[in-house]
């Protein structure tokens, strides 16, 4: 699953179609699937459960990898997808292992 998740991830990434961080995702429309750090803290959860409910976005909490080791970076706590079909590729993995 981690593997599958990093290649979507990945793909996100090369074809400039991820938003980083809180303040972004605060700013960008067209956010299709929020992805948060199991790492991230309780307030920054309950503010993407607000923005995800305004905007009728899927906001999925990483439990068995972080995204820092998805993204090859440091202290990510949170991206937003903006690509509707890397979006929902990942979120049927997600939904698959529930």
């Amino acid at each position: 699953m981690e593997i599958e998740i990093s290649r979507y991830v990945g793909f996100a990434q090369k074809a400039n179609q991820i938003v980083y961080g809180l303040d972004n995702l605060r700013k960008v429309e067209g956010v299709q699937l929020i992805l948060l750090c199991s790492t991230a803290s309780e307030k920054m959860y309950e503010e993407l459960m607000y923005i995800s409910q305004k905007n009728k976005v899927p906001l999925y909490k990483m439990e068995y990898i972080t995204l820092d080791q998805v993204l090859h970076t440091e202290n990510c706590k949170v991206v937003g997808i903006t690509n509707n079909h890397l979006a929902t590729q990942i979120e049927l993995i997600l939904n698959k292992e529930n």
